[in-house]
């Protein structure tokens, strides 16, 4: 499976994670995680946040996906001084639940904020399968390095498990 999978849907036969690894009850579970990409599945009405785990003290595996489903609003506000290699750290998240309604905030280092609204949401926990090639020369291409063994939309993955918001079904 890879992640492009899991922005269609998750899994029902995911184990659930424990409330301190579940971002929708513990609201520092994903400080120290750094989002990597916002993919925007228009006709689908999702939008997923990668994040990967490697300096995070709170979460088991490598990276995880947020995926929040009936997306009405999205907005991503960040410093002007921001380039590619600017690694977005989660210094908070906010979360607000109802039956038929979902807002996430999620505050970054430096200057940047995501916005989601929607009907529901889930938080997968994954394990990227290491990549079987070498890392590239960063004398030829300092982004490529960069970009090296973090995970992104064909990312083959595995999953650990799984939390549900406390809305509607995704």
């Amino acid at each position: 499976m890879n992640v492009n999978d899991l922005l269609i849907g998750v899994r029902g036969e995911l184990p659930m994670l424990p409330d301190e690894e579940n971002p929708f009850l513990t609201d520092d579970a994903l400080v120290g995680s750094q989002i990597t990409r916002i993919l925007v599945d228009v006709l689908g009405g999702t939008v997923g946040v990668l994040l990967e785990l490697g300096q995070s003290t709170r979460l088991r595996g490598t990276t995880a996906l947020l995926r929040v489903t009936g997306v009405e609003q999205q907005s991503w506000r960040c410093t002007p001084m921001a380039d590619e290699f600017t690694a977005w750290s989660i210094t908070g998240m906010t979360v607000q639940q109802r039956d038929d309604e979902f807002h996430l905030v999620i505050d970054c280092f430096p200057v940047g904020a995501l916005l989601v609204v929607g009907a529901a949401a889930d938080f997968t926990l994954l394990h990227a399968v290491a990549p079987d090639v070498a890392p590239p020369d960063d004398h030829f291409d300092p982004r490529a390095l960069i970009r090296f063994g973090i995970a992104d939309e064909s990312t083959e993955v595995e999953p650990i498990g799984s939390a549900r918001s406390a809305g509607g079904c995704c």
